[in-house]
């Protein structure tokens, strides 16, 4: 009964550790809003900047798995390409590196555990003052000293254990066994990390492990080389329901830290010891270095893998495009579902809820290039292809609607700051009217439907017009996609005015028409209402991408 009451204590103590850096990283990711949307948006640039931006944002947000998740969610909306996800999935396990520091350098080296109480307090009082930037740096204290607590708690019950039971002293039987020890804890190091899905609280567990003497130094980088390949399968069943090219970012980190353990395990006895040389170099040593020494290492493993695979990326391409052939029933272009969203991280779940309304204004964009195209098409079956595949779309862009209202809702539900917040309403109106602007495409492709069904011609003072009117429309369009991929002053203010004028025109289209179905004798009220039907749909578009485009404002 008393070692089952420890093992719970265990347990325990590492939920109440994943429960703090869970908590204290909310609330980093509350601090950081708009810079870490910034940092994502220029993910996507070069290797060196997909790698960078990765590890700065799975540094702050202390999760390597959920930015993989991300990734993943990613490639399958067709946001980022391969190349840029492997640059991405890189740059992620180089960023997690950094909570092994975190835990080295404050909860190992000091022991803070008997000022986690007074600094939960402080916390507390922080969160009732209500302003936003207070309460989020009272949830980081409080989530920082729940981390610590959680710390001290577990290395006294896994010190308990070892004193009543055999069970460290199994391991240390099976950790001088050279290159078959190396084997053994790497595979523990997996299993460990694939069990409580998250290479966190296994890194806690090793640096206990070596700290107490329990496992030599070797043992714990063997481990920590498990841990980097047991946090990859997150990914790979986050992309078990994606298309192809998510599933083939997802098996190239897989493939990464196979690869870094071709090189790292053979030499694995030679990297130990420079480290531990290095360490007494410097007067520290035993079990007061252990913390540095295997941050060092995890750090050092994951930046010199990156070194020696970053100018291989393409040959990496073309190994994962034949080892995840595409699936025989699989579609060119798939919709993203956002079921692989980081809803428990608001702000990644916002970022990838801001890529798919942009993903869907570009959408919309293309839905109304073939509807304009319908104005100019002689072809019968030419026109009904092209009049189907606008309907098509119509019916996607229902459907993205839904899922993304539907996932925006569920971030609505967590405890947001008043940035977010403001930040959702802005999506949750782009989405209406990107949905709206896909309807507006639907009739304008009728209004040239019916064109086409009774053969109606307009003189060429009409037909310029209806050019004019029909590209300021689609520069409307065109704006309101730069301006959320990356909004400015002058783009919106262009916005403004081509909304304006595309107000202009369609008004005095409307009215010239009203005046001649009432003055002229010969007037074809058909051919009045095609021109009416395009200067309504055109003046709706207008509106709702001026209204999406001004909305972005509030991002710069």
């Amino acid at each position: 009964m008393e070692i089952l009451i420890r093992i719970l204590n265990i347990v325990g103590s590492l939920g109440l550790f994943l429960y703090g850096m869970k908590l204290m990283s909310e609330a980093l990711q509350r601090a950081a809003g708009g810079r870490l949307r910034r940092t994502m948006g220029r993910m996507v640039a070069t290797p060196t900047a997909q790698i960078a931006s990765t590890a700065a944002v799975t540094a702050t947000v202390q999760s390597s798995s959920a930015v993989t998740v991300m990734i993943v969610g990613f490639v399958n909306a067709g946001i980022v390409n391969l190349r840029q996800a492997i640059g991405m999935m890189m740059g992620a396990n180089l960023g997690t590196t950094a909570t092994a520091w975190i835990l080295a350098l404050f909860g190992f080296t000091f022991d803070f555990s008997v000022i986690s109480i007074p600094l939960i307090g402080l916390g507390f009082a922080f969160v009732l003052l209500r302003r936003d930037r207070y309460r989020t740096m009272g949830d980081a204290l409080i989530g920082f000293a729940l981390m610590l607590f959680g710390l001290a708690v577990l290395q006294s019950a896994m010190s308990a254990i070892a004193l009543h039971t055999g069970l460290f002293r199994v391991l240390t039987a099976y950790a001088d066994l050279g290159y078959l020890s190396v084997s053994l804890f790497l595979l523990i190091g997996v299993a460990l990390t694939a069990v409580l899905q998250s290479s966190s609280a296994t890194i806690v567990l090793t640096i206990i492990l070596c700290q107490s003497g329990w496992i030599p130094f070797e043992a714990g980088a063997a481990m920590v080389l498990g841990e980097n390949l047991g946090t990859t399968l997150t990914a790979n069943w986050a992309a078990i329901a994606a298309n192809t090219s998510a599933r083939r970012a997802a098996f190239f980190h897989t493939l990464f830290n196979v690869a870094g353990l071709l090189w790292a395990v053979p030499l694995l006895p030679w990297i130990v010891r420079g480290i531990v040389a290095l360490f007494a170099g410097t007067g520290l040593s035993g079990a007061a270095a252990m913390p540095l020494m295997l941050a060092m290492f995890h750090t050092g493993f994951n930046f010199v893998n990156i070194l020696l695979c970053v100018g291989f990326i393409p040959q990496f391409m073309r190994l994962v495009t034949w080892l995840v052939p595409r699936r025989p029933d699989e579609t060119r272009r798939r919709l993203l579902t956002l079921e692989s969203g980081m809803l428990s991280s608001p702000e990644l779940a916002l970022i990838q809820a801001h890529n798919e309304v942009a993903n869907q204004a570009k959408r919309v964009f293309r839905m109304f290039d073939m509807a304009r195209s319908l104005g100019s098409i002689a072809q019968v079956q030419e026109f009904r292809a092209v009049y189907e595949r606008v309907e098509k779309y119509d019916r996607i862009t229902e459907r993205v609607e839904r899922e993304t209202v539907s996932f925006l809702a569920r971030i609505t539900a967590q405890d947001n700051s008043e940035r977010t917040t403001r930040r959702l309403q802005i999506l949750f109106r782009a989405i209406s009217r990107i949905e709206r602007i896909g309807k507006s495409n639907v009739r304008l492709a009728r209004a040239f439907g019916l064109k086409k069904e009774h053969d109606l011609w307009f003189n060429q003072e009409l037909r310029e017009r209806l050019e004019t009117l029909l590209g300021l429309t689609g520069e409307a369009l065109y704006l309101m996609v730069t301006n959320l991929d990356s909004p400015t002053d002058e783009g919106v203010e262009r916005a403004r005015e081509v909304g304006r004028q595309i107000g202009e025109l369609s008004d005095g289209l409307n009215d010239e028409q009203l005046r001649a179905a009432v003055d002229e004798a010969d007037y074809k009220p058909l051919a009045g209402i095609v021109l009416l039907g395009v200067a309504s749909a055109c003046r709706d578009l207008g509106r709702a991408a001026e209204s999406v485009s001004v909305d972005q404002a509030e991002e710069l």
